[in-house]
Order: structure tokens, then C-alpha cells, then sequence
């Protein structure tokens, strides 16, 4: 009987086997690695086509961190409830109507563009170097976009909630200012805010995969949003896409800072230069322009990780 070589019994063993068995997750650190890699590829086709879309993510930001987010909770009661429930109405109506819309299309511009360009390097049929396949059409902008609002929203019905049980507690203190309810609306309404604030980052993270789906596997929004959900949750040996999503956003949160730091001294440095602070005096759009360079390390902040992000 002949005698076969032991390494070449082992490769015919290890080749008959099903290599599936060896398949598992990737740590969140593999993750995390593999991603920046990918992104270091994609990088010069994803920042020129998120760089408009950001824009338009970081303005309404701006807009709704300065005139919309600190009328929220902005109730006093009494006297000032008719102010009060006037500036709540249009604080809604610019959040829902303008400022939000207009966040939505940004970053939804960025995401799709961003898993688009990469989805090939993903699954490992493109190499570095090679020419983009195209195997999944571009997202639709508008559908992505709507599908991103629908599932996003979820996430901040909370905040509303709580917004309107303060609203409410405003109206019984104007209707019934003897009675305990306007101090049981505030209650409620200080519970609810905690609530909020805990569950709306879970539930952003829930619905996460549910646009990613959309893209990389060109389902329809009721679709995507069953095999989103499915995919996030935890099977054996599979610890779902928690663990995953708080190292990324410890990285993500770290990353940022540090660019926002080094961007702002460069902003800094660039504002108190003698000749450059003279024309921004003098000049006709000077303090548009200063402002301009004021914000630019948090777009900057937002342009550079909103790709990896995705």
C-alpha cells in the first residue's frame, strides 16, 4: 500500500471539508480596522461626493443647535403660555419642515454615496486597484432618503413626547393653577426626558442596518427594515450589532474631538493673523466669511467621519 505524503493528506482532508465551520464573526476591532482600510481606498471618490450633501447637514445642525432645539422645552405658563404653545408651534414647524428634511437629504446623500462606493471592497470582489464593478444600482436619492427619515424618526418620538407633556403641564398651569396637575405634568415630563434621552440611542442603533440593507442588497423600505432588525440582533456566537455600534461610536467620538481640536487651532491661528483679522474687519461680507471660518472645523468633523460611519 502506497504511503501518502502527510501534508498532502492533510490538504485533502482539510478540502473535503465544509469550510463554513470556520466562518465567524468579525471582532469589533477587526471591524473597526477593516473599515478604516476601506475607507483609506475609497477615500477620494467618497469625500467629493459627500462633500455638498455635508454641507447641507451641517447647516441645518447649526440652525437647529441655535433657534429650534432651545425652544423645545422653552414653557413657562401663566401669562406667557399663548407665547409659549405660538414659539412650540413654529419650533415644530421649522424642525419638521426645514431644518430636518434638510439634515435628512444631507446625510442621506453621504450614507448612500459612502456604502455604495464601498460595497464592492465589502464583499471582497474588488481588489485595490481595480475598477469599480457596479453590481447594485445607484440608490435612488429621494426613496433613501425618505426611508432614512421614517426610520430615524422613530428614534426621536421620545423627545416629542416629552416636549408635549411639558406643553400640557403649561396649559394646566394656565387653566387650573391651584390644582396638582401642572406639578404632575412637570413630573412626568422630567421622567420622560430621562427616558428619552436613554432610549433614543437605542433605537438609532436598532434601526441601523435598516438603510444599509436598502443599498447593499436593493430591497424595498418594508424589506429592509425586517432584514435591518433581524440583522442587529444577537445569535450564538454572534454578539449583534451592539457591541459593534459603541466601539465605533468610542472611536468616532475620540476621532472627532482630536480633529476638532486640531482644526479649530488651525482656524484659530488663521483668524489672528494681522493682514487676514484687517480685511475681515473692513471687507463687505468680513463677518460672513469669519463666521464661515468659525464653523469650518465642525463641518470638517462631519464631511471626514460621517463616511467612515457609514
Amino acid at each position: 500500500m502506497e504511503l501518502k505524503d502527510p501534508i498532502e493528506h492533510h490538504l485533502q482532508r482539510v478540502n473535503s471539508l465544509d469550510r463554513r465551520q470556520f466562518l465567524r464573526p468579525m471582532s469589533p476591532s477587526e471591524l473597526l480596522e477593516r473599515s478604516a482600510r476601506i475607507y483609506q481606498l475609497a477615500a477620494r471618490e467618497i469625500l467629493g461626493k459627500t462633500a455638498i450633501p455635508t454641507l447641507f447637514s451641517y447647516v441645518s445642525l447649526v440652525f437647529a443647535a441655535t433657534f429650534l432645539i432651545p425652544e423645545l422645552f422653552n414653557f413657562v405658563g401663566g401669562n406667557n403660555l399663548k407665547a409659549d404653545f405660538s414659539q412650540f408651534v413654529v419650533t415644530i414647524v421649522l424642525t419638521f419642515f426645514l431644518a430636518l428634511p434638510l439634515f435628512m437629504f444631507g446625510i442621506g446623500q453621504s450614507f448612500s454615496s459612502s456604502v455604495h462606493a464601498i460595497n464592492d471592497y465589502v464583499t471582497g470582489d474588488r481588489l485595490p486597484g481595480e475598477p469599480p464593478l457596479n453590481n447594485t444600482p445607484p440608490p435612488n436619492p429621494w426613496k433613501f432618503t425618505l426611508l432614512l427619515s421614517r426610520t430615524t424618526l422613530t428614534a426621536f418620538f421620545p423627545i416629542i413626547g416629552a416636549s408635549v407633556i411639558f406643553l400640557f403641564g403649561a396649559i394646566a398651569e394656565n387653566a387650573a393653577p391651584d390644582s396638582a396637575l401642572p406639578a404632575l405634568f412637570a413630573i412626568f415630563g422630567i421622567f420622560a426626558s430621562v427616558f428619552a434621552i436613554i432610549l433614543c440611542p437605542i433605537l438609532l442603533m436598532r434601526n441601523a442596518l435598516v438603510v444599509i440593507v436598502a443599498i447593499t442588497e436593493v430591497k424595498s423600505g418594508k424589506e429592509a427594515r425586517k432584514r435591518g432588525l433581524w440583522l442587529s440582533k444577537s445569535f450564538a456566537g454572534a454578539g449583534g450589532i451592539w457591541e459593534s455600534m459603541l466601539y465605533g461610536l468610542a472611536v468616532t467620538f475620540f476621532v472627532g474631538i482630536a480633529l476638532l481640536v486640531m482644526t479649530q487651532m488651525v482656524t484659530s491661528l488663521l483668524l489672528g493673523i494681522g493682514p487676514v483679522a484687517n480685511w475681515l474687519g473692513t471687507a463687505i461680507f468680513g463677518q460672513l466669511v469669519q463666521s464661515g471660518i468659525e464653523m469650518l472645523p465642525g463641518y470638517i468633523v462631519l464631511w471626514l467621519l460621517t463616511p467612515f460611519w457609514a
